[in-house]
């Protein structure tokens, strides 16, 4: 997988407050999470941005208010995993 290097002006990042420790960390998932929203990243393509997998990153969609799209793969599989749990 190529890189790419987003340089960001330090006197932009005066007054974040997100620990320097976190922040580039931060920055990714935010920004896969509003390219993935914006329909300019697919799923797979955010979760590797962000380095989450993808019910995690799933999950900072929630918290985000982000809705994600629904496509039939997807539901048939959810109600897969829904019969199988309720017949545990």
């Amino acid at each position: 997988m190529q890189a790419m290097t987003l340089t960001l002006p330090a006197e932009s990042l005066i007054g974040v407050r997100i620990p320097p420790r976190d922040l580039e960390q931060e920055l990714r998932r935010r920004l896969a999470a509003a390219l993935f929203s914006d329909g300019i990243l697919s799923g797979a393509s955010a979760c590797r941005m962000s380095g989450m997998g993808k019910a995690e990153f799933q999950h900072l969609l929630g918290e985000r208010g982000i809705t994600q799209p629904l496509n039939v793969p997807d539901l048939e599989q959810d109600l897969s995993n829904l019969a199988a749990w309720n017949a545990r």
